[in-house]
């Protein structure tokens, strides 16, 4: 009796960000990822059943990925939701034009089912909601993360045409901004 073979979840994942980076995500098809990843189509829609879920997968991979390295920023030191938004401001710093692509390729490509930026929406919730208020310290860090967020979108997107000198400008100043806020 032939043993079954296991398919390997992230090889899926690695292959679908290689046709995304490859393409800008124009050639993003379960044929094409299945390909990259040397298993048949069948096998691939063995792991997710449709474009969508190997998108919210890729999209939900990638966010772990960047708030495992925003947690390695803090360390073990304290965690109050200034730190957090300094930290997941100096990651943004250190990001590169590839993932910032890839993440904003993968956002866009859900937009149509918002029901698979479930994930994605309850991040930015527990971001931003400990945030919420109307004036001092809460409301200005608020602004900075929301800034850093907006021009990561409107440039990634398209939407607007943003220099990697300006991006890193808004960025910075939206860390010192933060980092004054620090005790």
């Amino acid at each position: 009796m032939a043993r079954k073979k296991e398919i390997d979840r992230d090889r899926i994942l690695d292959a679908a960000e290689a046709v995304i980076l490859a393409s800008g995500g124009r050639n993003l098809t379960l044929d094409a990822v299945a390909e990259r990843a040397g298993i048949s189509k069948g096998g691939l829609v063995y792991s997710f059943a449709t474009k969508d879920e190997l998108i919210q997968a890729t999209l939900e991979r990638e966010g772990e990925r960047f708030q495992e390295a925003v947690r390695q920023r803090l360390g073990n030191g304290p965690t109050g939701p200034v730190e957090l938004v300094l930290a997941h401001i100096e990651e943004a710093l250190n990001e590169d034009d590839t993932s910032t692509q890839k993440a904003a390729f993968l956002i866009a490509a859900l937009v149509h089912a918002p029901e698979k930026l479930k994930s994605l929406r309850r991040f930015y919730s527990e971001l931003l909601d400990t945030l919420r208020s109307e004036s001092g310290e809460m409301a200005e860090v608020r602004q900075a993360i929301l800034a850093v967020e907006g021009i990561f979108l409107l440039r990634a997107l398209g939407l607007a045409q943003v220099s990697q000198e300006e991006l890193k400008s808004v960025l910075l100043h939206a860390r010192d901004s933060v980092a004054g806020w620090v005790q």
